[in-house]
């Protein structure tokens, strides 16, 4: 399993208008620990499906 070292994950500034009131960090994980061997992944959101995949070149191309 891969595991992410927390200090290495760029900060990301909350978003004031966000709406969950809380002062959790987002969730963070690999593409590696999503896709589990693959190298794309198929993400449902609001009855709409996205392709997320993954590239040689190490880039991250999400399409719809």
């Amino acid at each position: 399993m891969n595991m992410h070292d927390p200090s290495e994950t760029p900060r990301i500034p909350a978003d004031k208008n966000s709406g969950t009131g809380d002062s959790d960090p987002p969730k963070s994980i690999t593409f590696e620990a999503l896709a589990e061997g693959q190298t794309e992944v198929l993400i449902e959101f609001h009855g709409q499906v996205y392709r997320l995949r993954s590239t040689r070149n190490k880039k991250l191309i999400l399409n719809k």
